[in-house]
């Protein structure tokens, strides 16, 4: 689990353990960690995400959400799912076992000094198992790939994006009013501007903190 720990005595290199298909848990986790950490893995995830950025780039109004949030929820999730699984498998352990020893571990060693990729493998299980927190990292890689338009005009602070985004006048609402929008999961409000109505696609400049 932490480099250089090697309780119980002396063990077989895990590779070799894995070789033989006699890996206990410790080793299984480790495995986990560097399936987790695999280029190949890591480009999947990537690709995943990048090409998902404009369906996250969105304003909602009244708290609704796309249903293709949802849908691409299930996809990421499924997308560790099955590396997890296919680690377990392949080192004759059982996904139960595997998650019961996780959150003893979770309890013993999250957050310690020495324990930064086993942290890691937590932030990235609990963001495809919980759609909170999958959608703030949806969010993050809009802000991290956001790219100012050329007529956009420059943000108050460094520390701060112009993001250009499209809003659709719901109904009941004109010219004057403001409305309540949210975008990368934090809230703004706008004014509708004179000359449109329920229906009209407005565009609106919404200063959005920087990755």
């Amino acid at each position: 689990l932490k480099q250089g720990d090697r309780r119980g005595g002396p063990r077989a290199p895990v590779t070799a353990l894995h070789a033989m298909g006699e890996v206990d848990l410790p080793s299984a986790l480790n495995l986990v960690i560097e399936s987790f950490q695999d280029p190949r893995f890591t480009a999947q995830v990537e690709e995943f995400t990048n090409i998902n950025i404009p369906a996250f780039a969105v304003a909602t109004a009244d708290g609704s959400q796309p249903l293709d949030w949802t849908f691409q929820f299930k996809k990421y999730k499924k997308l560790y799912e099955d590396q997890l699984t296919k680690t377990l498998s392949s080192s004759g352990v059982e996904v139960t076992d595997f998650m019961t020893y996780l959150e003893q571990c979770s309890q013993a060693y999250g957050g310690q000094p020495g324990y930064e990729h086993f942290d890691a493998l937590m932030v990235s299980l609990t963001a495809s198992e919980d759609y909170e927190r999958f959608l703030q990292v949806m969010f993050a890689v809009v802000r991290e790939n956001w790219v100012p338009e050329d007529s956009a005009a420059l943000p108050l602070a460094p520390d701060v994006q112009l993001h250009e985004v499209d809003v659709v006048i719901p109904e009941g609402v004109g010219p004057g009013m403001a409305i309540n929008i949210e975008y990368l999961g934090l809230a703004h409000q706008v004014v509708v501007p004179e000359g449109c109505f329920a229906g009209t696609a407005i565009r609106v400049t919404l200063q959005v903190p920087g990755p």
